[in-house]
């Protein structure tokens, strides 16, 4: 978890290109502005997710041996920060070029959150073994959100660095989103399975090349698996695969 501390060593600098961007006349008025002003709210929800992860990083593995209240209590506030950032990032709508960046920006909010309810349950965990598991699994996840944040900076910090934004099919957080409009933890869930199902799916793939029968059945259920709007259900085409592909 170096890493995020290492964030507040240019957030000054992001801080003056972030400020400076209101200054700046868009050449292309409405969508410069509309990029501008989303660049700065994830920026202030950024800054706030690697405050708490300079906490989390100072505080984790000695509240495994505080009194479990305390430790309960401590991850806890930390979950309603973190949640209160996935509210605010899921309710803002990113304009076409950022929807790359707003994903790997959700990703990172929905790893901490994990981490943390990880730790949580560590807290209440009296299996020494089991307790150092759930510690492990929460680092891991911690660490993932750290690297991903540190991206996330680096883009915010250089737009045209941000990939382009090819299909809908690619975009996990719209679809989620679209799927469970009135339901925030629902969709940040959605988006977590999802993701996790695109990895084991790209996984499979490899092991199943071109002109297999395991690459036959991959593509019979990823057809079966697409909605009318072009939209991949990656968890079902994974357990479509899994339950059809030869042994």
């Amino acid at each position: 978890m170096s890493n995020i501390r290492s964030y507040f060593l240019y957030t000054a600098a992001i801080f003056i290109l972030m400020f400076s961007l209101s200054f700046i006349k868009p050449q292309n008025s409405q969508a410069q502005m509309s990029q501008n002003a989303y660049l700065q709210k994830l920026y202030a929800i950024m800054t706030e997710l690697s405050q708490v992860g300079d906490k989390v990083s100072k505080t984790a593995i000695g509240l495994q041996s505080a009194p479990q209240d305390k430790c309960v209590n401590e991850f806890g506030f930390y979950q309603e920060i973190v949640g209160s950032l996935i509210s605010r990032l899921s309710s803002t709508a990113p304009p076409t070029k950022m929807k790359p960046l707003h994903i790997k920006s959700m990703e990172a909010l929905n790893d901490y959150s994990t981490g943390l309810n990880l730790y949580a349950s560590a807290c209440v965990d009296e299996d020494y073994a089991m307790k150092g598991k759930l510690v492990n699994s929460a680092t891991g996840y911690i660490t993932k959100a750290d690297q991903q944040v540190a991206e996330v900076n680096t883009l915010i910090a250089s737009p045209s660095l941000i990939p382009e934004y090819a299909t809908t099919v690619d975009y996990i957080a719209e679809w989620c989103g679209a799927r469970w409009a009135n339901n925030t933890d629902m969709q940040n869930y959605c988006i977590r399975t999802q993701t996790e199902a695109r990895a084991e799916l790209a996984n499979m793939l490899q092991m199943n090349p071109k002109g297999t029968p395991g690459s036959a059945v991959i593509g019979d259920c990823t057809k079966t698996w697409t909605d009318p709007s072009g939209s991949y259900n990656y968890r079902m085409i994974v357990f479509c695969a899994q339950n059809k592909i030869p042994q």
